[in-house]
């Protein structure tokens, strides 16, 4: 909030017509409530879960339910790490129904699950709607994969989205070295967590493919159909 002072025009008459009066801010002065702290605060000194989980009894819960971004790799990093310093609870229920999203986020968050079930957590994962693109490695990785019956699948190739310009043969070539190291990576999370080869899984990926969850479960993607 800013305090003006005002300066009054004195009122003038000029060829018969009359000048009111201006009421016009001079410099502004800042003022400072009393109760704001100027100095720098930390958010979160005490460590707290994000908007993304909570806990409830023994175990806590994860809501994965729109598009991966970066945020959400955030929020898991962080709240893995406030349950393994503040807590002894070391069950982890992960829910995703999601399209997929970020391609470097969907990666992101499977690690952070290997990581987390490396460090003695259970990772049961739970999936409704649907589990797609860049979502399904992150459903792959968990200890426990159940879906519900209704469960929608989806893999296909990684895609980059650009704006319009110009572009010299490098950068293509370039941008084609990442798109190997992506699919590369997305395959292997999926060939080591199924019972499909890498080369199965990738001609599915090629040709774009939608499948159910039973179809899921015989490929040793889902443990369990709910």
């Amino acid at each position: 909030m800013k305090a003006y002072k005002w300066l009054l025009s004195p009122v003038l008459i000029v060829a018969g017509v009359v000048v009111l009066l201006v009421a016009m801010p001079t410099t502004p002065e800042s003022v400072t409530p009393p109760d704001v702290n100027k100095s720098m605060q930390v958010r979160n000194p005490e460590g707290e879960l994000s908007n993304l989980s909570f806990i409830c009894g023994d175990e806590a819960h994860v809501k994965i339910f729109s598009a991966l971004t970066v945020a959400d790799v955030t929020n898991m990093w962080n709240d893995i790490w406030v349950l393994t310093k503040t807590t002894d609870i070391r069950t982890l229920n992960v829910f995703i129904n999601s399209p997929g999203g970020d391609a470097f986020s969907g990666l992101a968050l499977a690690d952070q699950i290997l990581r987390a079930r490396k460090a003695g957590f259970e990772v049961i994962a739970h999936a409704s709607g649907i589990v797609a693109s860049a979502a399904v490695p992150v459903f792959a990785v968990c200890e426990q994969r159940i879906a519900a019956a209704g469960t929608i699948f989806m893999v296909h190739e990684t895609s980059i989205w650009k704006w319009p310009g110009r572009e010299t043969a490098s950068d293509i070539r370039s941008q084609n070295r990442l798109m190997d190291m992506l699919r590369n990576r997305y395959l292997t999370k999926l060939e080591q967590n199924s019972n499909q080869s890498y080369d199965e899984w990738g001609e599915l990926e090629n040709e774009t493919t939608w499948f159910s969850a039973e179809d899921a479960k015989k490929w040793g993607l889902v443990d369990r159909i709910e």
